[in-house]
């Protein structure tokens, strides 16, 4: 027989469907897509790209297992509303494979696609603000550092949310003491990716404005 959500992964759904549909009515994704042909490929091409990435994951007990995010660069490309689409997107994918359990699915989604894209605007909307705007601050900051942070804040929250499930020494001994291994791949992952689209494909990026970082 098959189990229900709890409360609060019900309310979790609940929050993450209506989020959904504010992202596709203000994102204006398939608007765009209408307009640019390149979008469709390349939206398409990064939903099955991050499924693909969050399939390969290491860890012990389930649930506790660490893999590459790439939502900095995503919401780089895309901007947040349609990071979120594009993200949700990936999660159904994995969800429709058995891959996450469709019980926890919204609030993996919330704790782990909508915070650490959240996160990453909220980081670029900073650095856009109050530093300097050149390339490479929006390497670096907005690629790199931001990769890192926004993998550390998704990695907490998502041990906070399973601490209900396991005791917190597990928690500790098998998922945050791995953490620190994924920072530089992670940074690498965002940050070359960055670089490689600003360099051969900056129409791609959404977040991108040559006249403001190239002057």
């Amino acid at each position: 027989m098959t189990e229900l959500p709890t409360p609060t992964e019900g309310l979790a759904w609940i929050i993450w469907i209506w989020l959904m549909i504010h992202c596709i009515r203000q994102g204006g994704l398939w608007q765009s897509m209408r307009q640019h042909s390149y979008l469709l490929h390349l939206t398409l091409g990064t939903i099955v790209g991050l499924a693909a990435l969050w399939r390969l994951r290491a860890g012990i007990y389930e649930g506790l297992e660490l893999h590459f995010v790439a939502l900095t660069v995503t919401t780089l490309i895309f901007g947040w509303r349609n990071a979120l689409l594009v993200g949700s997107a990936a999660m159904l994918i994995l969800m429709l494979f058995g891959v996450e359990q469709w019980q926890q699915a919204g609030v993996i989604a919330l704790l782990g696609i909508t915070a650490p894209v959240l996160l990453s605007f909220a980081i670029l909307t900073l650095s856009h603000n109050t530093l300097p705007r050149n390339l490479w601050i929006y390497i670096f900051v907005d690629g790199f550092l931001n990769g890192i942070l926004c993998f550390m804040a998704r990695t907490l929250l998502l041990a906070l949310w399973y601490s209900g499930e396991y005791d917190w020494t597990v928690i500790r001994d098998n998922y945050l003491i791995l953490m620190p291994l994924f920072f530089f791949p992670e940074a690498m992952l965002n940050g070359f990716s960055t670089t490689l689209l600003v360099v051969h494909k900056p129409h791609w990026l959404a977040t991108w404005r040559e006249e403001q970082y190239l002057k």
